[in-house]
């Protein structure tokens, strides 16, 4: 409905999750016996999907076709898997090209399961704690980078606990498609990459640099094919190094091609593998790293084991809502009005107008508590203000389109709906927020008052709110501002009748 995650028994004994990359598609499954997780299967197809992507956005027909082709094979796996047991999510390539619902939709036909694109900071947090899970902690904070097809994760944080992210804008692929597309390498294209991705790394280099870390860890299939053929050429003893780095640089530009056959290096990598290293030496050179140890895990198990903390009921994403809102200061107890008058209003609706009430209570709830934010910006338009804000910043847990709906909700809270800017066709999501626009109304103030017994029918596009003639005669204001409500539902077809009794 929401395209938000449900909560499932956790008698579920199969989950799975599958990392949509820009370089290659990664499927992994496990059991979920005792409250822990036993990975069963891994799989991976190289896809290439970012190679395919044009500079108009569009994807090429190759990758599309090689895209579905695979999710076709995958959704065989995962059509026996129930609902809300199955994660997908989409990355940077997914992020960036124009036609991204039609592939959405075509890719959720195939696996018979929903299909998220998250944001490259989302993606980073998701390494970070797959590799958290699944690497025993060592005293002091840790790097994890991962380079995948089309962006880089750089995260700095301790045990489960993560202080940096950043998401850049460069990956094996993109690096090789933009710098060596023709297959020829040069010192000046090689000096050209390089620059380039030392320019997407000086904005954020010192925020790292301000830390000190006692490991680092690359949680990535470049990085771990970088460490094999540094073991197997001898550059180094199984770590990676910057000599490593020179070294497998220096082997490239003595051949000029990018299709150079090294030894540890897979044919299906080859073509994208000079990419990754050029961008690897720009984090080793720009973060001063020393030493770098390659981690088996990355963003599918971390995607497992959000999934599996939402099942236990351990959902990061109510901590980032209030995270959000008190960055924002937003008045709780004004707010906590809101989201109980949300909830009274739905529990008298939720069957007649067919609403997941577990899902709408927690959409209705963060939305109550953000909807507000956009006042510490300006009063004029807060709601406008707000809605960006939603959209727009980094909360943990939430997909892209998450935010979007919850941003909808922010946006279309007060005066008329923005019938242009809101997803008018997502019926569920406009009935929420027809229950949030008459919450606020009945907590119009931030001082409190006595509401009144609130009855409230809906069926279809007809609503009727039955009132205490005599409260309604004591509370003029709130009165007009139904009176006004009636005149905005009119506007998109929806009847609201004031039923005095």
């Amino acid at each position: 409905m929401f395209n938000l995650s449900r909560l499932l028994s956790p008698k579920t004994q199969q989950l799975a999750a599958l990392d949509l990359g820009s370089n290659s598609f990664h499927l992994i499954i496990a059991d979920w016996e005792d409250g822990e997780l036993k990975v069963r299967d891994k799989v991976k197809e190289m896809v290439r999907l970012g190679w395919g992507l044009q500079d108009d956005g569009s994807l090429d027909a190759a990758a599309w076709n090689r895209a579905q082709a695979c999710l076709e094979r995958f959704g065989e796996r995962l059509r026996e898997f129930k609902p809300g047991s199955v994660r997908v999510v989409g990355t940077k390539t997914l992020r960036s090209i124009i036609d991204s619902n039609v592939f959405l939709q075509a890719a959720e036909q195939r696996l018979g399961h929903p299909v998220e694109v998250i944001s490259g900071e989302e993606e980073a947090r998701l390494i970070y704690l797959g590799v958290a899970h699944y690497m025993a902690p060592t005293n002091g904070p840790r790097m994890v980078i991962d380079i995948g097809g089309g962006s880089t994760e750089v995260t700095l944080g301790e045990g489960m606990d993560l202080k940096l992210k950043e998401s850049l804008d460069m990956g094996c692929v993109s690096i090789t498609k933009r710098f060596f597309k023709n297959g020829r390498v040069t010192k000046n294209r090689l000096l050209k990459a390089s620059v380039y991705c030392s320019q997407q790394l000086l904005p954020v280099a010192d925020d790292f640099l301000e830390h000190a870390w006692n490991e680092c860890l690359g949680a990535s299939g470049t990085i771990k094919a970088v460490a094999k053929v540094c073991l197997e050429n001898q550059f180094c003893d199984g770590e990676i190094q910057l000599k490593g780095l020179d070294a497998i640089i220096e082997r490239y530009l003595e051949a000029g091609e990018c299709n150079l056959p090294l030894k540890g290096l897979s044919l299906e990598r080859q073509p994208v593998f000079l990419g990754g290293v050029v961008v690897l030496q720009a984090l080793f050179q720009a973060l001063n790293i020393d030493t770098m140890h390659a981690a088996e895990s990355a963003l599918r198990e971390g995607l497992l084991y959000e999934l599996k903390g939402r099942l236990e009921h351990s959902d990061i994403r109510p901590s980032s809502v209030q995270k959000l809102a008190e960055r924002y200061h937003v008045d709780s107890q004004f707010s906590g009005r809101v989201d109980s008058t949300c909830q009274l209003l739905l529990n008298q609706v939720a069957e007649t107008w067919s609403l997941d009430e577990v899902e709408t209570t927690k959409l209705l709830n963060w939305a109550s508590q953000l909807f507000l934010v956009g006042l510490d910006v300006a009063h004029s338009d807060y709601h406008k203000h707000g809605a960006y804000i939603v959209e727009h910043v980094d909360l943990a847990g939430f997909s892209r389109i998450e935010q979007q709906q919850l941003a909808a909700l922010v946006l279309a809270h007060r005066k008329r709906i923005p019938v242009k800017q809101f997803p008018m066709e997502n019926v569920d999501l406009l009935k929420a927020c027809l229950i949030i626009r008459l919450s606020v109304i009945f907590n119009r103030g931030k001082r409190r008052q006595t509401l009144p017994e609130l009855q409230f029918r809906a069926a279809g596009q007809q609503m009727s709110l039955l009132l205490d003639q005599t409260w309604l005669q004591n509370n003029p204001l709130t009165r007009a501002d139904l009176e006004n409500e009636q005149q905005y539902l009119s506007q998109i077809d929806y009847k609201l009748d004031i039923i005095e009794l």
